[in-house]
């Protein structure tokens, strides 16, 4: 009853155009065709209302929040794909003056009946380095959907650098567009030291990305948008590089999930998005084990791309079908870990190896239909590499 109360004096009260003051985002996460979690942290405990509806009626719903610093609302009754904006609002210090403390967007996961879809994707990025902030203002300029991650959003897994990490290089991208993230080795960090009790999985990812939707957990899931599957995996405990992460072998759990996703996957275009590579002439290479697990089930279940980081470079294979590059019916493994972490150089030379770069870059993808289009931008806007596929 205090809530409703106070909700409708903020109804009443004029709303001012000086900005309460945030300490991290607003962002979006967890979206659905029907709903969204909007999320913010308050530089000091504040009561806050969000204002919500599709474009243009950005304060068609109301909701309160209560006096907090870490802010989390979940929405709900959306339309697929539909443009919703919002704004965060808080009363000011003092006085009976609503501030308008941010503001952003995002579309919600298109029905199958969409036949166009557009994302970025990109990997490797938790260094907070110039290049970093520098490639982020490049894809700001972009308008997608949503974008994928393919790992290694921080440094060494600690919460205390998410923000210079991950929330402030993204701060205007992650505010009106969800990123879905495949967990990477350093997001796991040093699982020996006591300090990892402040990890940033722990805190701020694990207890937020159940992906019910999916009968997925926050370490492998899948969603659907439009004509699209994208598949997301934990590979890190395979590749021998996280021994807290979930097992991937043929008997595991993640295994006998990712079959019967793959199986039940009807849409005209399948997306595996994971971290170590399966097949790389960068600075890992391939990953022997996973070439032996996975390679196989994404031919039998015609994957059309994987997106891989781990390798700080940028990296096309030809298509791919029992180990040797084909014409048609392969996989594409693509290599996007140029997000801002010290780039590698190319180790050796393979036969399905068709473009390496060692340059900070992002991908950008748009579906059409059958149609897909990759181009691949690096720090300077310029195009480094660019692809055409049609069914």
């Amino acid at each position: 009853m205090k809530n409703f109360f106070t909700l409708l004096f903020l109804l009443s009260v004029p709303v001012s155009a000086h900005a309460a003051i945030l300490s991290r985002g607003p962002y979006v996460e967890a979206v659905t065709q029907e709903s969204a979690v909007i999320r913010w942290k308050n530089a000091s405990p504040e009561m806050n209302w969000l204002e919500y509806g599709a474009e243009p009626n950005c304060d068609y719903i109301q909701t309160i929040a209560a006096e907090n610093m870490n802010q989390e609302i979940s929405v709900y009754g959306l339309r697929p794909g539909t443009q919703y904006c919002y704004r965060i609002l808080s009363v000011a210090t003092d006085t009976t003056t609503v501030e308008e403390a941010a503001s952003g967007s995002f579309m919600t996961l298109r029905p199958e009946t969409d036949n166009a879809l557009e994302f970025l994707a990109f990997g490797d990025s938790g260094s907070g380095t110039e290049q970093q902030y520098e490639l982020a203002q490049v894809m700001n300029q972009f308008n997608p959907d949503f974008v994928l991650h393919t790992g290694d959003m921080l440094s060494n897994g600690l919460n205390s650098r998410a923000d210079t990490e991950y929330f402030a290089p993204y701060k205007d991208l992650l505010a009106k567009a969800p990123f879905f993230l495949a967990l990477g080795n350093h997001d796991y960090g040093d699982e020996s030291k006591k300090e990892q009790g402040k990890n940033f999985l722990k805190k701020n990812y694990l207890p937020y990305h159940r992906m019910p939707w999916s009968e997925g957990t926050p370490h492998y899931y899948s969603f659907r948008s439009a004509n699209a599957t994208f598949i997301f995996l934990d590979v890190n405990k395979a590749a021998g590089e996280a021994i807290w992460a979930p097992p991937l072998t043929e008997k595991s759990a993640q295994y006998r999930w990712l079959e019967k996703t793959l199986e039940k996957a009807s849409s005209t275009w399948k997306f595996v998005i994971l971290h170590e590579p399966v097949f790389s002439t960068g600075g890992h290479g391939s990953t022997e084990a996973l070439v032996d697990l996975l390679a196989p089930l994404f031919e039998r279940y015609r994957v059309d791309m994987v997106l891989q980081g781990h390798d700080h470079d940028y990296e096309r294979t030809r298509p791919i079908k029992n180990e040797e590059p084909v014409n048609k019916g392969g996989v594409i493994y693509v290599t996007l870990g140029g997000g801002g972490s010290q780039l590698y150089i190319q180790t050796y030379q393979e036969d399905w190896m068709y473009k390496f770069a060692a340059v900070y870059h992002f991908a950008h993808f748009k579906i059409n239909r059958r149609t897909l289009t990759l181009n691949v931008y690096n720090i300077k806007n310029s195009l480094v590499d660019t692809l055409t596929l049609t069914k």
